[in-house]
């Protein structure tokens, strides 16, 4: 019994021993003809494309997942106008998904969501003052009115 477990032992050791570096390495997915297509429209600007984008690298679907580059093509896209993309920046504020947590800021793009005609927004938008006191919710109400949209990035 106890020779069994030592070649056991031994092809694990081995197995372990003899595996490929890729397979311990990140898998890196090239872009396929339809997230390149994507890319190339997203870093000209288009703010659906941004969404999408950023959607891709949240989800990891034909990128590898990666929530700093979903931050940042919803970003751009939110400053644009893109409500979706708004909605998206007041969870990240409001969970701190890669950023500090702040309140405020998430109330504020779940506002431009709503101003923008999102309404799902408006659900959102309520929840997240319910932890707020009464000058962060102007604050927020503040920033969301001195708001303009970027040019496209």
């Amino acid at each position: 019994m106890l020779n069994k477990q030592l070649i056991i032992l031994g092809l694990v050791i081995g197995v372990l021993h003899y595996t490929p570096a890729a397979f311990a390495a990140e898998e890196v997915i090239p872009d396929s003809d339809e997230i390149a297509e994507l890319r190339d429209k997203a870093t000209n600007g288009d703010a659906d494309a941004q969404f999408q984008l950023a959607e891709d690298y949240r989800k990891g679907e034909g990128v590898p997942q990666d929530d700093t580059a979903a931050r940042e093509w919803y970003e751009k896209s939110a400053n644009q106008g893109n409500s979706d993309a708004m909605v998206a920046m007041g969870f990240i504020y409001r969970g701190g998904s890669g950023v500090p947590m702040d309140k405020v800021l998430s109330y504020m793009w779940f506002q431009l969501a709503v101003d923008h005609g999102n309404e799902h927004a408006y659900e959102l938008r309520n929840d997240v003052s319910w932890a707020m006191t009464e000058q962060q919710i102007l604050e927020g109400r503040k920033r969301a009115s001195q708001w303009k949209p970027s040019k496209p990035e």
